[in-house]
């Protein structure tokens, strides 16, 4: 039930994070939550994430489950002999120092939000890059479901997802396709707009958690905050950047005393809306009250921002591993 016996055992050293190959005969494994408060562990399985050597924070003693002895690597391991004599004949006092360390989470199947139909904000570009991350899936040896409703794109083609549900991607119709897939995973940021506030509503009803769905790439609170207009400016006041003066609004009325106070022309723009439904610039009372009336339709938040208009515009994309 515990430990490992066997040749060629991966061991990572909690020190510096190098795996080791170790040879193993032992029917027992270290609980590390019942180590003194002196102690630490030194070593870890790569394969189980058991304990495989614990080491005193300031004395030096240590000890591991596997046989440096036996050159499993075929000498891998030989240094901590050299470590043992050096500690004891050249005795001094120093704070061990570990890094974090966690066996990597695999995924056995995977969930895909697709691109939907054919507006701005999805589609087309979001085709390409659903397409791009099942292909990823498949090579990873991953299974892949997709749900999209539309017909005509790449990631619904035979031999791409290995299988695809035509609904739309609404939280209702996810929700039921989780509870039969029982997938592991999901990625949400491959299908524009819709798929994005259908992630935020499943995460808002607990559906990931109760089914036990990691969500994949960009976290929730992160499209949260790019989505969330108020949340997003104090993100980027918070780097140092200045933003337009703006305020955020969940009626007309309170849009209409917000551009009083900002002064016309104004921005209007919707949350939660990327291919920009519901924006536009309103010079005057009248047109601010048709273009947040609108926005409200599609998204329960707007922005009324200071227009920019005239201003030259630098656009820069980020891509970040």
């Amino acid at each position: 039930k515990f430990g490992n016996r066997g040749m060629n055992q991966p061991c990572v050293d909690l020190r510096t994070t190098r795996c080791y190959i170790t040879p193993q005969n032992h029917g027992y494994a270290v609980d590390n939550a019942s180590l003194p408060a002196e102690w630490t562990p030194l070593m870890v399985n790569a394969n189980d994430g058991s304990n495989e050597g614990i080491i005193h924070q300031t004395k030096p003693w240590f000890s591991v489950q596997f046989h440096p002895e036996a050159c499993g690597g075929p000498t891998d391991t030989a240094f901590l002999f050299h470590n043992f004599v050096r500690s004891i004949s050249e005795p001094f006092r120093a704070n061990v120092t570990t890094i974090p360390y966690s066996l990597p989470i695999t995924q056995r199947k995977v969930l895909v939000l697709g691109s939907g139909g054919l507006t701005i904000g999805q589609a087309g570009e979001f085709d390409y890059s659903g397409s791009q991350a099942i292909k990823a899936l498949r090579e990873s040896g991953v299974q892949s479901i997709v749900i999209n409703p539309n017909i005509a794109t790449v990631q619904t083609s035979s031999g791409y997802a290995d299988r695809v549900y035509f609904l739309p991607v609404t939280p209702e119709f996810v929700t039921e396709v989780i509870m039969r897939e029982k997938p592991d995973g999901i990625m949400c940021t491959f299908g524009g707009q819709t798929a994005l506030n259908c992630a935020v509503k499943l995460n808002e009803q607990g559906v990931f958690e109760k089914y036990n769905v990691r969500v994949l790439g960009t976290p929730i609170q992160a499209i949260i905050t790019t989505e969330d207009r108020e949340l997003f400016a104090k993100a980027v006041d918070y780097c140092g950047y200045k933003v337009a003066e703006s305020s955020c609004c969940s009626s007309v009325e309170e849009a209409v005393e917000a551009a009083r106070q900002i002064g016309y022309p104004v921005l209007v723009r919707a949350a939660f809306a990327l291919g920009g439904l519901g924006s536009g610039f309103a010079a005057d009372v009248q047109e601010l009250r048709a273009l947040v009336h609108q926005a409200l339709v599609n998204s329960p938040q707007v922005i009324v921002d200071k227009s920019l208009k005239g201003w030259k515009e630098l656009e820069y994309e980020v891509v970040r591993d």
